[in-house]
């Protein structure tokens, strides 16, 4: 449950999201991360933070916008490039799952996934090079 903080700022509810999420409460983490990011729209962290929850939630199409908006508001921060890279490849993984249990729709299912595969490998090259760990070609 998170506590009442009639004049918190940004900083407050985002150490709220925090603790919340290492808790394991998804729901306060995503009410303090969104009251943090009502406070501060350009919280590039929060925007992070609030992407690992709701990828922890399965809800990955959210997640990775979340992932882009911190990429949007800085570029160079690897850790948005891994998140998404990680929320890319789970979402297509959990379309591979899909696949199996319908047959009908599972080329689709599968080519989709495949296309989130492509676009997770090039997410974590994007982190790995800005973090020094490679290269750009």
């Amino acid at each position: 449950m998170i506590p009442y903080m009639s004049n918190a700022d940004h900083n407050s509810w985002y150490s709220t999201g925090n603790e919340s999420a290492k808790e394991g409460n998804n729901e306060d983490a995503l009410i303090a991360y969104d009251k943090a990011l009502e406070l501060d729209p350009n919280h590039v962290s929060a925007w992070n933070n609030k992407g690992i929850v709701l990828a922890r939630l399965g809800r990955f199409e959210e997640a990775i916008s979340c992932y882009d908006r911190a990429i949007e508001l800085n570029s160079e921060y690897a850790n948005a490039w891994y998140s998404k890279a990680n929320a890319l490849r789970n979402f297509g993984q959990s379309l591979v799952d899909k696949a199996n249990d319908d047959r009908t729709n599972a080329p689709k299912l599968v080519n989709r996934s495949i296309a989130l595969f492509d676009s997770a490998d090039k997410c974590y090259d994007k982190g790995d090079i800005i973090s020094g760990k490679k290269r750009e070609s």
